[in-house]
């Protein structure tokens, strides 16, 4: 496993996707300057109102320390609110030389 890709979709309550914006500015900062952070994004959909996070992560651990800190735990606590549901996926990826 060269990475460990993160694609965290979030589908936000009506009204609320502008809220869960202002609150991931401080969760991207600060996690990209974490240990093991390889990126940090955060993507809106073109097609509805969907947001999903995309995180590269040099291992599982450098992920589970991630969860554990402050501004994540924070982040998911201040959103609760705002989220109708989410989706998480997790792929243990290898790049491909072309």
């Amino acid at each position: 496993m060269d990475f460990l890709l993160v694609l965290a979709k979030i589908q936000p309550k009506e009204g609320c996707q502008d809220s869960i914006l202002e609150l991931a500015e401080e969760l991207i900062y600060e996690s990209l300057l974490e240990e093991g952070n390889i990126d940090y994004q955060l993507l809106k959909s073109s097609e509805d109102d969907s947001l999903t996070f995309v995180e590269k992560w040099e291992s599982p651990e450098y992920l589970k320390k991630h969860m554990a800190s402050p501004h994540f735990l924070n982040f998911n606590a201040d959103c609760e609110e705002f989220i109708e549901s989410n989706d998480i996926q997790l792929i243990e990826a290898n790049k491909i030389e072309i």
